[in-house]
This record gives structure tokens, C-alpha cells and sequence, in this order.
């Protein structure tokens, strides 16, 4: 199955190269971790995972059609920060709290 693949910082490089953005064949059931086994990129060189946008984990299942987006750690906060600002979770933070909730 394909999986799109962003990876941040320095792992390009990590991977052998190419485009930052790419599309990844993966065998059915396969996980985050599994797909970094596959491309030969260590665990402790990600720090942050997001699969379809939201947090993932190293036990992520993928399915077709998802796309993956890997951080190293000297990115993972200023990717986290950025996307906690969001325009929608903004939103939706604004209206929990009018809501009183």
C-alpha cells in the first residue's frame, strides 16, 4: 500500500536523500516503526510522529492513502508549538471557553 511521507530537518539527508515529501510503499498492517525500519532511520532520530495530522506513535497502524510527517528532535517543539496554533484549534479553544468549557 502507499503512504506519503514528509520527513523534517535533517532526515532527508538520514535517508539517502531525494524529496522531502514522497511517496512510500509499505506492506498491509504496517506501522510507524515498521516504516522506519524500512527506511533505515533510527528511533531516537524522530521525535515527533503525525500521521493524517494528528500524534502518532511508533505502534501507529498506516493505511492507504496516509500521510506520515516525521520531526527529528531539534524540530519536534517549534512543530509542535506552531501546529497548537493552528487556526482551527484556536478556534475551537475559543469556543470551548465561551462555551465555559
Amino acid at each position: 500500500m502507499q503512504v506519503t511521507l514528509l520527513l523534517g530537518g535533517d532526515l532527508k539527508q538520514e535517508v539517502g536523500g531525494g524529496p522531502r515529501e514522497r511517496s512510500v510503499e509499505v506492506p498491509e498492517g504496517s506501522t510507524v516503526g515498521g516504516l522506519l525500519d524500512s527506511l533505515f532511520l533510527a528511533q531516537r532520530r524522530v521525535r515527533l510522529i503525525l500521521v493524517n495530522g494528528r500524534g502518532g506513535t511508533l505502534a501507529t497502524r498506516l493505511h492507504q492513502g496516509d500521510r506520515v510527517a516525521l520531526f527529528p528532535p531539534e524540530l519536534s517543539f517549534n512543530t509542535f508549538v506552531s501546529l497548537s496554533f493552528r487556526t482551527d484549534r484556536v478556534e475551537a479553544r475559543m469556543r470551548e471557553a465561551s462555551e465555559g468549557g
